[in-house]
């Protein structure tokens, strides 16, 4: 008896290997030394997760090159992409086999953090923290779990700065979704919620050995 589950599966890799195939045609990088083994796991991949979205696709890929150490490739993949193309530069730097990609792809792929141009930073890199796009319980929202959940994240996200010795700014956006003040009880906690984001921003720098710390800009104050 055939197996149709597996069947299908086995189906769905040949069509995401394929799409891959030509991607790569048309980049010409199917010539590469790591290529069929790039897209093959990318198949697999996305034969797993079959609502990855484009843009998601594109870190995917260019992150697979530069583990390879082909940041060339991973760098005409970016450009192709119209999402990424703008900020490729700032994405190729955190794409690099030196930061923890797994823990920085859920929220690269949400879109919930993204290189921003900033002008007022010069040449430093600034990055987006849309806590709009975190997706929270009703049980998740006491101060405690909240304030755990934004260390976390800025811990998680201050890896971005790597590379740059921690120069840069962190542009916090939609905190006032994330924390809901209460005028009652005469406590500003976004106010506290910035503060709090920046001193653990400053012993990720101490802890990293950096020669600064991100500096943070609320969007919500």
């Amino acid at each position: 008896m055939i197996d149709s589950v597996a069947a299908r599966k086995t189906s769905a890799r040949r069509l995401w290997s394929g799409h891959f195939q030509r991607v790569l045609r048309t980049l010409d990088l199917d010539g590469r030394e790591t290529a069929n083994e790039i897209r093959e796991s990318l198949a697999v991949f996305c034969q797993q997760h079959p609502h990855v979205s484009g843009r998601a696709i594109s870190l995917l890929m260019a992150r697979s090159f530069c583990a390879a150490g082909d940041r060339d490739a991973a760098g005409r993949i970016l450009h192709h992409d119209r999402t990424h193309r703008s900020h490729a530069d700032s994405w190729l730097e955190v794409l690099s086999a030196e930061h923890p990609f797994p823990q920085l792809y859920p929220l690269f792929s949400s879109r919930a953090l993204r290189p921003l141009r900033l002008h007022s930073a010069g040449t430093d890199a600034a990055w987006v923290l849309d806590l709009g796009k975190i997706h929270l319980t009703d049980a998740d929202r006491t101060e405690m779990i909240l304030m755990q959940t934004l260390r976390v994240l800025t811990e998680t996200v201050s890896n971005v700065w790597k590379k740059a010795d921690g120069q840069g700014t962190l542009v916090v956006k939609g905190l006032s979704r994330f924390f809901f003040a209460d005028p009652a009880d005469g406590r500003d906690p976004l106010s506290q919620s910035a503060a709090y984001i920046q001193a653990v921003l400053k012993h990720c720098a101490a802890r990293n050995g950096w020669s600064a710390g991100p500096s943070v800009l609320m969007l919500d104050l």
